[in-house]
Formats: structure tokens, C-alpha cells, sequence
């Protein structure tokens, strides 16, 4: 049974404490979080142990696996940190603010010879996973087109508002919508080139981007991605895929069967859901897999490797944001 310690106990640390009650091979023994009644709610849920200190838990506690669940920033530090200390690594996305942190990261993971991952979990939420096989099965033929948005309002419940500092966070172009370019990149292929619009509006939290990416094999992306909606407005998610014959559609929006009202301190939002069996729940399945790759002596289906590369198309769309050119992958024109 490996022994998991999280560290991060807001957001993505709710969740996936969640997700380890179904984890089969690992049990969650100890959290972390400098706000210590975070960390204590989490842990009573596990019967695990909790700290405010990051250092002090590696210390006490006998662990076979981090689980960062930090912003961005952070990562870097405590990812390096686990890893000196032989721990195998699962990262929240996106790796890392830039290409040579993300390169640190996994050259490290490499020499002491313990796993890494990072949560690039949208290959494991049912929609997606079921449109790449029916594209696999060739009933859409070959695909040319491949249109994504993944929409909502700015999150303004992150810790101290890093979302609005882009030099913590990236922005959409970078937080939200490598969600996207890690799918579209691991199913449909390379990306050649990058062109980008973004408003780039921090002052008021609300931003809205849309990228064109050309693949290697001629095929076009469209992705579009947005924290300019509403406070309270329903979050969702789209993909429509076009190939030489036929096409397959998707929208969150949609196919969740469950829609809830809720009042929070800043008003009211809908949430959609969609109730899955445990072991189908997403976030639930990438941690099981990285699990999984540990017990079993393999490479985790998501490497490091591979959240590098969605870094790099990320950052080449905040280039393109920027100067108004289109960026090719690796340079060149």
C-alpha cells in the first residue's frame, strides 16, 4: 500500500481528497497546507495526519507519494523538493510558468529514478475518451477540424487572487486552455504553429482567448477559452470534431443531467454534474493510473515529457497574444 501525502488543501486539494477515498494500492496518510483548518478538515476525512510545514511533514511522515496541489508558482519548489527526498511526484497542471522549470523538474524525476506526473485529466473525462474512439474506430475518417471552448467566469476564489497575476498563473492562455492543447496535441498530433487573441484584461479578472493551431498533418484547431462570463455563470466545455466523413459533437452544457443552484458569498452559480461510478470519475482515474504505474514498475500514461509540451504551446499562444504574429513550434517561420 503506498503512503500518499498532498500538499495543498484548497480547490484541487478538495478534490482530489475526494478522489483517494476510491484509490485502490495507495492511502492518504498525511496533508499539508499553511492554513491548518484546511488541512485538518481533509485530514479528519482520511484519518490522516495534517502540517502547516511542508519540510516537517517529509520529516515525520514515511511517504511514497506527493501530491502537489499548489498554484502554479509553487510547483517548481516543491516538486524539486519531493524529489531530492526519492518521493514519486503528481503534479497539478499546468508544470510549471516556463520550459526551463518544467525541464528541471523532469530531469530531476529522472536521475533520482522516481515516477512524475502531471494532471492533465481531461484524456480521462468519459466525453473525450469516447470521442477518440470512435475517431480510432474510423467512422469520421480522418480529422481536419477540431473546434474546443472551455468557458466560465474568472476564478476569484483562488488563493489571494494569484489567477488575476499573471505572472503566477499565465492567464487562460496557459491555466485554462492547456487543458485542450494536451488533448489535442496527445490525440490529433504536433502543433506547428501558434497564432492567438486575448482581451489580457487582469485589472477586472475577466479575460477571453481564442488560438488557431496548425498541426503538423494539416490539420486546424480552433480553441477558445474564457474567464469573461458572469460571476455565477455555468462553467462548460466543448469539442466538435470534423473529419472526411462524419463529425462528432460535445457540450457539457448539455449532457450533465443534474443542474444545482447555489448561493455563495458572491451570489448565486449553476453547477452542472454528471454522476459517475467511482472508478469512472476523472480526476478519480488519473490519480489511480499514476498509482498504477508505480505498483507496476512502468511510465505513468502522462509523462512529464508530455506537460512540457503542452507548456510550449501554451506559451507560444501568450507570445502570439502579445506581439500579433503567429509562432511556429520550435522556431522558424
Amino acid at each position: 500500500m503506498l503512503r500518499i501525502a498532498m500538499v495543498g488543501a484548497g480547490t484541487m486539494g478538495q478534490v482530489h481528497s475526494n478522489s483517494y477515498i476510491n484509490i485502490k494500492g495507495g492511502k492518504l496518510i498525511a496533508i499539508c497546507d499553511i492554513q491548518e483548518e484546511k488541512a485538518k478538515k481533509l485530514a479528519d476525512i482520511h484519518c490522516a495526519a495534517y502540517y502547516v510545514n511542508f519540510d516537517e511533514m517529509l520529516k515525520n511522515e514515511d511517504i511514497d507519494v506527493v501530491d502537489i496541489c499548489l498554484p502554479t508558482y509553487m510547483h517548481k519548489e516543491f516538486v524539486l523538493k519531493s524529489i531530492e527526498n526519492n518521493k514519486n511526484v503528481f503534479c497539478e497542471k499546468p508544470i510549471a510558468l516556463n520550459v526551463g522549470d518544467a525541464e528541471e523538474m523532469v530531469e530531476s524525476a529522472r536521475e533520482k529514478g522516481v515516477k512524475f506526473s502531471v494532471g492533465h485529466v481531461v484524456r480521462f473525462f468519459p466525453a473525450y475518451e469516447a470521442a477518440i474512439r470512435t475517431i480510432e474506430s474510423g467512422k469520421i475518417g480522418t480529422p481536419k477540424l477540431i473546434r474546443t471552448t472551455r468557458t466560465g467566469s474568472y476564478p476569484s476564489w483562488g488563493w489571494r487572487d494569484w489567477y488575476g497575476n499573471y505572472d503566477l498563473s499565465g492567464g487562460p492562455l496557459l491555466d485554462l486552455i492547456i487543458h485542450d492543447f494536451d488533448w489535442i496535441r496527445h490525440n490529433f498530433g504536433d502543433v506547428e504553429r501558434v497564432y492567438a487573441k486575448s482581451l489580457g484584461n487582469r485589472k477586472h479578472g475577466q479575460d477571453h482567448c481564442l488560438v488557431t493551431l496548425r498541426l503538423k498533418n494539416g490539420a486546424i484547431v480552433h480553441s477558445e477559452g474564457s474567464w469573461a462570463y458572469p460571476s455565477g455563470s455555468m462553467f462548460g466545455t466543448t469539442f466538435e470534431i470534423v473529419g472526411t466523413d462524419g463529425q462528432i459533437e460535445y457540450d457539457s452544457r448539455e449532457s450533465s443531467p443534474i443542474k444545482k443552484h447555489i448561493k455563495d458569498k458572491e451570489g448565486s452559480k449553476i453547477v452542472m454534474e454528471s454522476p459517475l461510478p467511482a472508478d469512472e470519475e476523472p480526476y478519480t482515474k488519473e490519480i489511480q493510473e499514476f498509482i498504477d504505474s508505480i505498483i507496476e514498475g512502468r511510465k505513468p500514461k502522462i509523462s512529464g515529457e508530455d506537460a512540457i509540451k503542452a507548456l510550449k504551446i501554451s506559451l507560444a499562444a501568450i507570445e502570439s497574444s502579445k506581439t500579433g504574429e503567429a509562432v511556429v513550434i520550435g522556431g522558424g517561420k
